[in-house]
Formats: structure tokens, sequence, C-alpha cells
């Protein structure tokens, strides 16, 4: 008995060491990558509220924060991101904002509830599905957010940033 029992935790605990850094990216602070100076290729998603957005967009930088309902972390970024489109809307700075779920599972209503509940309701949302985006921009992890210039460049790539940060980032985009 005590063998099978020291058995299973070997296996348990050899589990979690092999999953450890695969948690580890899905929600923190593992992708803090400097901005690549290539141009990327648009990339077209559908926002939850059924609109077609591409990035880049061809006329301001965009923000762009990746999150999922069910990460914490995940909160203050897109808590940030809705501080700094209601910061750009009252001073009519021109940047697009754009709030990406990674998990595809999480439906519309969810993502919605999401947003109201961070205060976040004029940041548009999508669904990344597929992925397109995620790998498109090469972000990794959850609480991401980069700053896409008009040619498609990524010229900003934090983890959770403020919404100071993020201004000071999109006006250095061109915004």
């Amino acid at each position: 008995m005590t063998t099978s029992l020291t058995r299973r935790a070997s296996i348990s605990i050899a589990g979690l060491l092999l999953a450890g850094p695969l948690v580890l990216t899905a929600c923190g602070k593992a992708d803090d990558a400097p901005p690549s100076t290539d141009a990327v290729a648009p990339a077209t998603v559908t926002r939850v509220d059924g609109k077609r957005v591409s990035l880049p967009a061809a006329d301001k930088p965009t923000a762009v924060f990746f999150f999922s309902v069910g990460c914490g972390e995940c909160v203050g970024g897109v808590r940030s991101l809705g501080e700094a489109a209601a910061s750009a809307e009252e001073s009519g700075t021109g940047a697009g904002f754009l709030a990406v779920d990674m998990d595809p599972r999480e439906s519309k209503e969810t993502i919605e509830g999401f947003m109201a509940y961070v205060e976040a309701e004029r940041v548009p949302a999508a669904i990344d599905e597929g992925a397109i985006l995620s790998q498109r921009f090469d972000v990794a992890a959850l609480s991401t957010l980069i700053v896409v210039d008009a040619e498609g460049r990524v010229t900003f790539r934090a983890t959770d940033p403020d919404a100071e940060t993020i201004t000071a980032e999109l006006e250095k985009a061109g915004a």
C-alpha cells in the first residue's frame, strides 16, 4: 500500500513539474519580450458586438490587451486599458483599443459582463478564435499588452501596464 501511494505521489509531483511552466505562462509575467521592429501582415477578427476589426489599423496605433475572464491577474490590465481608452476619448487622441480574450470557450455574454465589471465597457472585445492575433503578434501569456502602430509594428510590449503607460506608449506610436 505504501509503495503504490509513494509511486502515485512521485507521478503527481513529476506531472506538476512538467506542467508548472505551462501554468506560469498561462497567467503570469512571462511575456515581457522586447517589441519587434518587423511589421506584421494584417489580421481580421470579429468583435463580440459582431463588427470586424483589422490589426494593424491603417490609420492609428492600437493598444491590444490579451486576457481571459478566468485570469484574476488580467482584471487590473483590462481596467487600465479601459482607463486609457476613456482618457483618449476625452482628449480626442487618435488611438484604437481592443481587449482580446484568449479563451475561445468563454461566451460573448461572459466577456461583456467581465468588461462591465472592470469598468472597461468602452473597449471593444474580441475572442481570439484560432489564436489568430496571439500567433500573429507572438503573444504567449495572458495579461500581455502590446501597442501596434499603423504600419503593423509592435512598438511596446508589457505585462499589466498602468493607464498612463499605455497612453504614453500610444503617443510614441503616433497617436
